[in-house]
């Protein structure tokens, strides 16, 4: 035993893993530090179909930054594509300013000066996506109250000041249209149902589907090539290219189940809301389990028994930076890049459009089928050269083998001229024969004729050849 803590290889698991396990700190920490999420460039819409001059005031109240987190505000011409913008998940969300808009605050302050009551304020409206996932959306949702507030605030200051200057008191009726002479009336565009789960469905799916291909190349090559030892021991093995086929086959089983539990649990059970057909949304997730099951054996092929320290940061890596738990923009710029080149991300973005935008292509389902198509193509043609190529050398390499072997028994096994005496012994020859047929059928494989010889002719043979030698 204490020769093996003196053997250098046998430290290696150890400073190995070690070392792994650093890398991983660095690569998760940086996603939570700080005290809070900050989020960049955060996409907004502002529609002004104000047909006065008030809703310019709007504009320039227009936020770029707040409490840590920048937005990117784009200008549309009608509320009608902000909503199609929205429900394209282009967007979080939306300020619309009504064409109305100035009519209704002339209106508002006419009543002021007046002394009339029962007057509304005007109108601004927000349309939200609700289904960015929780955070994202009550960022948004805070950053467009605030613009409408701080338009709401400055009309009542100039209200108040003009009535100021001409001594003139608010009823009581309109104190409340004073202070708030514009009200903020938001509205989530896509109308989903309450049973969101916080927005985290697409992340849950995508994970479960990673760590499916992850175990199921390591588990299935392992429990292969131990009931390919079963077989070995009945001497019928299979060959490595159809242990390796076999490994595909089992591993689309696998992910075939996994979609079908997943649907069960996600839907049956939980009731967790979808835009779309559940059987739609089983065929993706079907592709995106295989997807990834490929990509980990593709992984397992080149490595080798090193596959799986690599498995291990690209399945997190990927998980992390997929935008699911955390929207893209709280990211580390490293995990931003890793998110184009994972297929984690897509994987979140197509269920996400499935589930709350009615799978349109433009909402991010359309970059998802392309990135997992290339994934799943490229991965598969590996996996098939390989298969090939193992075929053509390795297998070929052991038919090679064989016939050495054969041709070095047929060396060794003496052959005389047909004698008299030899026909006497005919018997002898046939054991010889047997013999040779048996060695050569051992060096190539051929695994039924051995097992159909009977071991008693096969004894024979084997004495009849050391009887010769002698």
């Amino acid at each position: 035993m204490k020769q093996l803590f003196k053997l250098s290889s046998s430290w290696f698991p150890i400073w190995l893993i070690s070392l792994l396990m650093l890398v991983m700190v660095f690569v998760y920490l940086p996603i939570f530090k700080g005290a809070k999420q900050n989020m960049s460039d955060v996409p907004l819409i502002v529609v002004n179909e104000d047909k006065g001059k008030v809703g310019d005031a709007v504009l320039l109240n227009l936020i770029e930054k707040q409490n840590g987190n920048s937005f990117k505000w784009e200008v549309d011409k009608s509320r009608k594509q902000a909503f199609t913008d929205i429900r394209n998940n282009q967007a979080y969300g939306a300020l619309i300013i009504p064409s109305d808009y100035s009519k209704s605050l002339d209106r508002v302050h006419d009543t002021l000066i007046s002394g009339l009551t029962n007057d509304k304020p005007a109108d601004l409206e927000i349309l939200l996506n609700e289904g960015i996932g929780q955070t994202a959306s009550m960022i948004a949702s805070n950053i467009l109250q605030t613009v409408a507030l701080t338009a709401s605030k400055g009309i009542s200051s100039q209200l108040k000041n003009e009535l100021l200057q001409k001594g003139m008191r608010v009823a009581p009726e309109n104190a409340s249209l004073l202070e708030n002479p514009v009200q903020v009336v938001s509205k989530n565009v896509l109308r989903l149902p309450v049973n969101l789960n916080k927005g985290m469905t697409p992340f849950v799916m995508a994970l479960i589907s990673s760590i499916t291909g992850m175990l199921g190349a390591n588990m299935i090559h392992g429990y292969l090539l131990r009931s390919n030892g079963i077989l070995k021991t009945r001497g019928s093995a299979l060959s490595e290219s159809e242990v390796l086929t076999s490994e595909i086959i089992f591993g689309i089983i696998l992910t075939f189940c996994v979609s079908i539990f997943i649907q069960l649990g996600v839907f049956g059970i939980f009731g967790s809301a979808h835009a779309s057909n559940i059987w739609t949304i089983f065929l993706f997730t079907f592709f995106s389990c295989t997807t990834m099951f490929l990509l980990f054996k593709t992984i397992a092929v080149f490595l080798g028994g090193w596959g799986m320290l690599v498995m291990f940061p690209v399945n997190f890596m990927g998980i992390f930076s997929s935008g699911g738990a955390f929207p893209l923009s709280t990211l580390p710029t490293v995990h931003r890049l890793f998110s184009y080149i994972l297929p984690t991300r897509y994987i979140v973005d197509g269920i996400r459009a499935l589930l709350y935008y009615d799978g349109r292509l433009e909402a991010g389902l359309g970059p998802s089928l392309l990135a997992l198509s290339i994934y799943f193509v490229l991965t598969l043609a590996i996996l098939i050269v390989f298969i090939n190529l193992t075929k053509k050398y390795k297998e070929a390499a052991v038919d090679e083998s064989g016939k050495k072997i054969e041709v070095e028994v047929g060396n060794e096994i003496p052959h005389e001229p047909h004698t008299h005496e030899q026909r006497e012994s005919h018997h002898i020859g046939e054991k010889d024969g047997m013999f040779r047929q048996a060695v050569s059928n051992l060096a190539k494989g051929s695994n039924k004729e051995k097992q159909e010889m009977n071991d008693n002719e096969y004894r024979n043979a084997l004495k009849s050849l050391d009887k010769n030698k002698k």
